[in-house]
């Protein structure tokens, strides 16, 4: 659905019943047709109610402002369900069982079926986990309704992809909904520290331990780390996070940090070269500001792969951010990133389940599922029209040139 003739044809729609209301109110006035002026009054109770709920949903899409008009169409467009599309381009070639890896730049991704994936916490994790390229962002909106939140976590399920918890946290709608959890979780969580400070190791062991739980974040902030002060802290961050990695029963445990202080990744990386205790991942998000320039969040994940390459680390790059078209997707990837948070374009999704009738959880799950998917296939088509002309997927040029074709 195009966003911008949806609301074109709603106006003529609304306008014409309008005309029609009139007419048969004027008709049974003049007329003394009791009949046609109780018709107008239906069809004038039934047009406020159109154009209520009309305006909710326009007025939900237009929330996102941080996203182009293109960037709504498109995401509107791919979430209609029951039009999917496939991973083949218009040459007929795509990715078959035998294609296993898929090569951007650095970064090499797994295959299976129709779905890209990276395993995240190979070097030293007793549980690690599949992640798919395209998962749902951190959840930092607390406006989701409940049958948003449930619908995500179902549509996460169908599409094999993650939830992030984001501040809002364990809630009992994503544990309903039954999709895999990255626990976003505060390192001074109250939930989790006795009184005097100390962590409560056996609270977040149970927690921690329960199935639909993948992976463990920790966000942290350069602030609490300055440079002028010595590395202890950070060796103590080192030592707690490992310390979870145990108590979760051998999950993946990272760190996630803003693109605005992606610096503080090196001096993490120096640490732990020096303990020889490695996180799993690093998650990079873009800045939330209307004005910040997106490439912002490419040149911090690229700092923070020329870091953990400098040291030789087996850390995953995480890229989170308003990522609503493949070729946002492949540029995080080319510089770096494993695999992808997408965040408001999945809450778009959210809005555009239904257009002029009421939503319903169910609306809502197929179109989260059919952004996913389309979304996904839209980017091995073009990884396989970048591999066509033998080249790798980092190069912004060919991007451009690949998805105008």
């Amino acid at each position: 659905m195009n966003f911008s003739s949806s609301r074109t044809w709603a106006g003529i729609g609304f306008s014409l019943l309008f005309l029609i209301n009139t007419s048969l109110v004027i008709a049974g006035l003049f007329f003394d047709y009791l009949w046609c002026t109780l018709s107008g009054i239906v069809l004038s109770l039934v047009q406020l109610w159109l154009y209520e709920q009309f305006s909710r949903n326009q007025n939900a899409l237009s929330e996102h402002c941080l996203l182009s008009d293109f960037d709504l169409q498109l995401i509107i467009g791919r979430s209609r369900p029951g039009v999917l599309l496939s991973g083949t381009n218009a040459d007929g070639f795509a990715f078959d069982v035998g294609h296993k890896l898929v090569q951007c730049c650095d970064t090499t991704l797994l295959m299976a079926g129709n779905m890209l994936f990276t395993e995240i916490g190979t070097g030293n994790c007793r549980l690690p986990y599949r992640m798919n390229l395209l998962n749902i962002g951190s959840l930092n909106i607390a406006a989701l309704d409940k049958g948003s939140l449930l619908a995500l976590s179902r549509g996460a399920k169908t599409s094999d992809c993650a939830v992030n918890t984001g501040v809002l946290g364990i809630v009992p709608e994503l544990l309903r909904g039954g999709s895999d959890l990255i626990w976003r979780m505060d390192r001074l969580d109250p939930s989790y520290r006795n009184t005097d400070g100390s962590f409560k190791e056996a609270t977040f062991k149970q927690a921690a331990n329960r199935p639909y739980i993948k992976m463990i974040e920790i966000r942290i902030k350069a602030a609490h780390f300055l440079p002028d002060v010595s590395e202890t802290s950070l060796n103590r961050l080192i030592a707690f996070l490992e310390r979870l990695k145990i108590l979760s029963g051998g999950k993946p445990t990272g760190v996630y940090v803003t693109a605005a202080d992606h610096a503080l990744i090196a001096r993490l990386c120096r640490v732990m070269a020096a303990n020889v205790i490695y996180l799993d991942f690093v998650t990079v998000e873009s800045t939330a500001e209307k004005n910040a320039p997106f490439t912002a969040l490419f040149t911090a994940i690229d700092a923070v792969r020329l870091a953990i390459a400098e040291y030789r680390l087996p850390t995953k790059i995480i890229a989170s951010g308003d990522l609503a078209r493949e070729r946002d997707i492949l540029q995080a990837i080319g510089h770096g990133a494993h695999a992808c948070y997408s965040v408001r374009p999945f809450q778009v999704a959210l809005g555009a389940a239904c257009w002029l009738i009421k939503s319903t959880t169910n609306n809502k799950v197929a179109s989260v599922t059919a952004f996913h998917q389309n979304t996904l296939a839209a980017t091995i088509r073009l990884i396989t029209a970048c591999a066509a002309k033998q080249t790798t997927a980092c190069d912004e040029t060919l991007i451009n040139a690949a998805q105008l074709n």
